[in-house]
């Protein structure tokens, strides 16, 4: 029985207390090494907390002026764009105004040039009715004339046919020729 009270109890129990001891020493060990990777973790898990509040700070401080500067140039670009607006809407108005100058000026030109237009065909129409009236008094005077030249002839044939007839048309007798004596 001794060798199996060895065998059974004390062989196993010293190989139990053995592994007891190295197990007990590498639990203790584990843990801190567990602790330690613990500790480790959480300055770890510190440090990039705290490096990724400062990467959010700067990102968000850089977002921020992002923001501001893209703020800035819209303002400036809407500025920029009122004031073309407005220089192109006033340019608008100054030539919509010297259109307006040139179409009232160039309307009382036309006026005042319709009105001479009218004026010259007046003239125009009294100078052909003074030219017809001319031409009919020249050729009325031209038909009394020819008219009177006819009269004329005709008070000439008839006192003719009257001193025709007539004994004071005949003529005496021609003188005796002279002779010698």
């Amino acid at each position: 029985m001794k060798k199996t009270l060895i065998t059974y109890l004390l062989i196993p129990s010293l190989l139990l207390g053995v592994f007891l001891f190295f197990y007990l020493g590498a639990v203790k060990e584990m843990k801190q090494k567990e602790e330690k990777q613990k500790i480790e973790k959480a300055e770890k898990a510190a440090v990039d907390a705290k490096r990724k509040a400062e990467i959010e700070k700067k990102a968000n401080e850089d977002a921020r002026k992002r923001q501001e500067q893209r703020d800035a140039d819209d303002a400036a670009k809407l500025a920029k764009k009122e004031a073309d607006y407005q220089a192109v809407m006033t340019q608008l108005r100054n030539e919509t105004a010297d259109l307006l100058a040139q179409t009232d000026k160039l309307a009382r030109e036309a006026g005042a040039l319709e009105i001479s237009i009218s004026q010259a065909r007046t003239n125009k129409e009294k100078l052909n009715r003074e030219t017809f009236d001319l031409a009919k008094d020249v050729e009325l005077a031209k038909i009394n004339r020819r008219r009177a030249e006819i009269e004329i002839q005709r008070l000439v044939e008839m006192a003719g046919r009257k001193m025709a007839d007539t004994t004071v048309a005949i003529a005496p007798p021609p003188p005796p020729p002279n002779v010698p004596k």
